[in-house]
């Protein structure tokens, strides 16, 4: 029986370890580490204490906000089925734990954030508000809500340069800061073909409410295009990646293009879609790797 007992202990603290995990979407978190990573990196290649600062403070910020957005959202939550499992919604974790969670993940992120400087720790705040009060709020009015949502992913690279010693005003930071925000809006959209009418029924404005599923993957593959060219202008103007690594940025770039379109457009099922938004976060990750590469080389 003993035995039993503590199987049953270990399988139910698994189950309380996933729940917390889901909680403060340690992946979603992990990724926003990575990015604050990334503008430090391209601040300075040597690493110093604040570096490790850095990373634990944006992942209890990250997770405490995502806690937070779990926290405030709980009702829509539990109206689609993308999203009725959460642990809140679901009730897998009482709502004064998950308070108790979330206050201890942005007051310990921020104290963090704060030893790297008072910008890191505004900019930190920054994000928090734009994600938690003005996206979660402006999501049930208007279909812009994705422009303060997208703004969110830009600040995190500010975060890290800054915590490095750097100033926001640099072009290769703002260059991937706009990169950062650009590159939001396509997944929210993706997203959105996926579950948009989940989001409808739960109450939530979408751009569904105005375009049909071809009208929005055209609208995707624009956005897309623009913004390559647009950034692809404001390298040249700057001169802002040496020679070596622009090239394997524009051979990515034109090979994420080719293989994007063709998920997104030429191909017909779901499945491309759920393709065609692993291409979009890989393509993002490949251009922090060579941004990283140049700065270290340089």
């Amino acid at each position: 029986m003993t035995i039993l007992r503590l199987l049953q202990e270990n399988i139910n603290l698994t189950r309380k370890l996933s729940d917390y995990l889901s909680l403060v979407k340690y992946k979603l978190s992990l990724a926003v580490a990575f990015s604050a990573a990334t503008g430090y990196l391209i601040c300075t290649s040597i690493l110093g204490p604040d570096f490790i600062v850095l990373i634990a403070g944006i992942f209890f910020l990250t997770a405490g906000s995502a806690a937070l957005n779990q926290y405030t959202e709980r009702e829509q939550d539990a109206l689609m089925p993308r999203t009725m499992e959460r642990p809140v919604a679901a009730k897998k974790i009482p709502l004064k734990s998950a308070f108790v969670a979330l206050i201890l993940l942005l007051l310990s992120g921020s104290f963090l954030l704060f030893l790297n400087g008072l910008i890191p720790l505004v900019l930190g705040f920054l994000g928090v508000i734009l994600y938690n009060l003005l996206y979660t709020s402006l999501k049930k009015v208007t279909v812009l809500a994705i422009i303060p949502g997208a703004l969110v992913g830009s600040i995190p690279p500010l975060i890290g340069y800054t915590s490095a010693g750097g100033i926001v005003f640099s072009n290769k930071i703002l260059f991937f800061s706009a990169f950062m925000f650009l590159w939001q809006i396509p997944h929210f959209w993706l997203l959105l073909i996926r579950y948009g009418k989940e989001y409808q029924e739960a109450g939530f404005r979408t751009v569904y409410d105005y375009l049909n599923e071809k009208q929005i993957k055209n609208l995707i593959l624009f956005w897309i295009l623009l913004s390559v060219l647009c950034l692809f202008i404001f390298s040249l103007v700057t001169s802002l990646l040496r020679k070596e690594f622009a090239i394997p940025g524009f051979i990515l770039t034109l090979i994420f293009i080719i293989l994007f379109c063709r998920f997104l457009i030429v191909v017909k099922g779901s499945q491309n879609l759920k393709y065609a938004f692993i291409l979009l976060n890989s393509y993002g990750f490949g251009m922090m790797l060579i941004l990283i590469a140049d700065s270290i080389f340089s």
